[in-house]
């Protein structure tokens, strides 16, 4: 005998909702997996700025909904952060890391192969990690206490740097190296800068551009980064970036 089962719109409706709670419950546990890897257990500030539903909501937002996968964006996320971090630095010791992780879990055992991880990085979007970023850099600044800050106010330092990028056909494009230099023999150079609080150390917002060219001073970084400015901070920066547009900005902002 046959028997037919059909989807109702109520039946729908419920194994829609216990879709969408599995994946919060899967995307807690890979936040709560994340803290206690780069958290000790006094850490104090730090461990208060990335709270659980934080970061929870910010994956929500910007990852698309994916198949569970061996690397899952959180996953993903955690062991490349950590590749970082560590002193190696290769992408063959994060899949041995991420092969014992799973053995211990009692899961299925992924190969040592480094496609998949590489792949999975590649799907990461790229406001992930600087939403995540600017969001615990944000919270660490408004956590520190009053006797940190310069007479009660929040003090935040602005400076930019360069840095020389893998020499790609995409990267020259975006960011091109120095025009003394022959073609092939140099390499892209980006500028940064960045807004650091005094207080906490954090990185509160940053910009990059090329070395060169229309609006890839500093000065035009310095004011893409005004909006993290509240009423009552304290810009600090060189000398030669008070120009009339600088100060005006900031003061617009209170």
């Amino acid at each position: 005998m046959v028997r037919f089962c059909y989807d109702t719109k109520a039946t729908h409706h419920r194994r829609s909702a216990r879709m969408k709670n599995s994946k919060v419950e899967r995307i807690r546990q890979k936040v709560a997996i994340l803290r206690q890897q780069f958290l000790q257990e006094d850490a104090g500030l730090f461990a208060r700025a990335l709270g659980d539903q934080a970061v929870a909501a910010v994956m929500s937002g910007l990852v698309t909904p994916y198949r569970e996968r061996i690397y899952p964006p959180m996953d993903t996320l955690r062991l490349f952060v950590g590749q970082v971090l560590s002193s190696d630095c290769a992408c063959q010791d994060v899949v041995g890391r991420r092969l014992s992780e799973r053995i211990a879990q009692d899961q299925s055992v992924n190969a040592l192969n480094t496609g998949s991880y590489c792949d999975a990085r590649q799907r990461l979007p790229t406001t992930l990690p600087v939403s995540l970023s600017i969001m615990i850099g944000e919270r660490l600044e408004a956590m520190t206490p009053s006797a940190w800050r310069w007479q009660g106010r929040c003090v935040k330092l602005f400076d930019g740097t360069t840095v020389t990028m893998p020499d790609t056909p995409s990267n020259q494009q975006a960011y091109p190296q120095s025009r003394e230099q022959k073609p092939g023999l140099g390499f892209p150079i980006a500028r940064i800068g960045a807004l650091i609080g005094l207080s906490s150390g954090a990185i509160l917002g940053y910009q990059v551009a090329a070395c060169e060219g229309k609006g890839t001073g500093e000065q035009s970084l310095l004011g893409n980064l005004l909006d993290h400015l509240n009423t009552g901070d304290v810009l600090l920066a060189d000398a030669l970036l008070a120009t009339w547009w600088i100060i005006h900005g900031a003061t617009s902002r209170g």
